[in-house]
């Protein structure tokens, strides 16, 4: 019966420091993702040096003759500060706010979307390349409304 009870207490201990270390690593990692979505409402990316950033941004329904826009927080995952420089887009109606100055690595930095649904029509689609400091690293933006 002592053996039994031993057992058990140790399975009820090893549970709980089960429990506790997975509470803990969780509230570790929290905070990294609390501190740039919880105050954010938009889209977010990182930049990569590997391969082309795609982002895509969906209006939905815009009300015609309306500008719509949408924040973007684009994080600098490469080892060296990174600079937005500019951009390159398909259609004049479309167009982006970047951040002025270099992007320190693992740091973020929010960028705007901008469309102007003036004289557009039906769906639309729009494509924006990103030129960066960096030629590793390579941003495109897909974006897509539908003119109400």
């Amino acid at each position: 019966m002592k053996r039994r009870l031993l057992v058990a207490v140790v399975a009820v201990v090893a549970a709980i420091a089960v429990i506790l270390s997975m509470l803990i690593t969780r509230g570790e990692q929290q905070p990294n993702i609390a501190s740039h979505e919880a105050t954010f409402d938009g889209i977010a990316a990182d930049i990569r040096t590997d391969s082309i950033t795609e982002i895509l941004v969906e209006f939905g329904d815009v009300s015609y003759s309306t500008i719509a826009a949408k924040r973007i927080r684009l994080r600098n995952t490469s080892d060296l500060p990174l600079t937005l420089v500019d951009y390159k887009a398909t259609c004049r109606c479309t167009w982006i706010d970047l951040p002025h100055g270099a992007i320190a690595p693992n740091e973020w930095a929010e960028a705007e979307l901008i469309f102007d649904s003036r004289g557009e029509y039906g769906t639309v689609g729009n494509y924006i390349e990103v030129i960066t400091s960096d030629d590793r690293c390579r941003i495109g933006i897909w974006m897509s409304a539908d003119i109400i």
